[in-house]
């Protein structure tokens, strides 16, 4: 995994489905435009570029469009293991 993590929201009625990263997220249509119009600028050495350390929080930014139950699946690594979270949640409206 190469990212922080990963969570799927979804909705006890299968009315809502996310799958949103701790970055956001976007539509696929979406980035694949905006890698083919970056291409050309971001064509560096990538033996240059330094990784950040992770941090030890994770947030993923996410808004329910409804009200009603929900199930989260989240997925973090955690000491090189990715580790997989089950959580229920109500939101009120």
């Amino acid at each position: 995994m190469g990212m922080a993590g990963h969570l799927i929201v979804l909705r006890s009625d299968g009315s809502v489905f996310a799958h949103v990263h701790p970055a956001g997220s976007v539509a696929m249509a979406s980035l694949e435009l905006a890698e083919k119009s970056l291409a050309a600028s971001t064509m560096q050495d990538m033996a240059s570029m330094h990784q950040v350390p992770l941090s030890s929080e994770v947030a993923f930014p996410y808004g329910f469009p409804q009200a009603g139950d929900y199930r989260l699946f989240v997925q973090v690594k955690r000491k090189n293991q990715i580790q997989t979270g089950i959580f229920d949640a109500h939101v009120e409206p």
